[in-house]
């Protein structure tokens, strides 16, 4: 099996994990991610809350789909999956740029750090094959 296939598959299947992991319950997803927020909520904090868990519905689902791309071009000629995997090794780097991005524009209190180590590894294996 060519490395440009392998990675292909690999990335595949995080992006499709963590996209339907999102999907199960965006809520708890949050939680775990941010914390839960404490005592009880005001109409428009649980509405904000709501709004949130829809929008990671929405990243989920754009997960899925570049895992399912990733997946579904696996068998692509050497090029072609060199040039797949190093524009998705790109746009993984805009990712955690964006991700760095809300916390030092002040949108976040802290750093989140599970989605940059995820897409680090992420683009890491995009690149080595892409560019290898």
């Amino acid at each position: 099996m060519e490395e440009e296939t392998l990675a292909l598959m690999f990335v595949g299947a995080v992006c499709t994990l963590m996209g339907i992991v999102m999907n199960i319950n965006p809520i708890k997803f949050d939680e775990d991610l941010l914390g839960a927020l404490e005592g009880e909520l005001s109409e428009r904090e649980n509405m904000l809350k709501n709004f949130g868990a829809q929008l990671r519905c929405a990243i989920g689902a754009l997960a899925i789909s570049i895992g399912i791309i990733a997946i579904y071009n696996r068998d692509l000629a050497t090029n072609d999956a060199e040039n797949l995997l190093v524009s998705m090794g790109v746009g993984f780097v805009i990712l955690m740029g964006v991700i760095a991005g809300g916390y030092y524009r002040g949108f976040v209190d802290r750093l989140i750090v599970p989605p940059l180590v995820i897409f680090t590894v992420l683009s890491s294996i995009c690149f080595y094959a892409g560019l290898m």
